[in-house]
């Protein structure tokens, strides 16, 4: 099954994802080794001011070339994922994985996998030999990256990092 490519006028369904979760354990980057910690967070939805920060960004990176792609069960956007344009890594050899969500109650069968592999099936023609991730420290989310085949970032690019000093930043080279 191959996603969906957004149009611009698609990327506000983004924001219909069902991003809730129970969130009990977050890594910390620590000498170059993850470290987990116990941390609550009950997700119920997307922040308001995630949709106010981040439409901007994604409209930005959608009218440089970035891709939007999604996966849909009739018409509910259940898995998304975005590769930007802009080249990231010590010589420009990597594209940001800008957004990258499965709904709720979706996680767990093989969406975000699918997604993932998606992705870096693009990046040759985007003139890329691997994915920049900035993630969420969310210990599930790092894992899935780690699964994935991404390791840690030898040097955290340094306006990504900038915007995101708590964030594990990962890198995959395409297999």
């Amino acid at each position: 099954m191959t996603p969906v490519i957004l149009s611009r006028q698609q990327l506000d369904q983004l924001w219909e994802i069902d991003r809730s979760e129970i969130i009990d354990t977050l890594y910390r980057l620590d000498n170059g080794q993850l470290r987990a910690y116990r941390e609550y967070y009950d997700v119920r939805g997307w922040d308001p001011h995630d949709r106010q920060v981040y439409t901007p960004i994604h409209e930005a990176c959608y009218d440089r070339g970035g891709i939007f792609f999604a996966f849909f069960d009739d018409e509910q956007m259940i898995a998304a994922a975005a590769l930007d344009t802009l080249p990231r890594g010590m010589n420009g050899e990597l594209r940001q994985l800008l957004f990258f969500y499965v709904g709720a109650g979706k996680r767990g069968q093989g969406w975000g996998r699918r997604l993932f592999q998606y992705a870096l099936h693009q990046l040759p023609e985007m003139g890329a030999s691997g994915l920049y991730i900035s993630s969420i420290p969310n210990k599930n989310t790092v894992d899935f990256y780690l699964a994935q085949g991404c390791r840690l970032a030898d040097k955290p690019d340094p306006a990504l990092f900038a915007l995101e000093p708590e964030d594990i930043h990962l890198v995959c080279d395409r297999l």
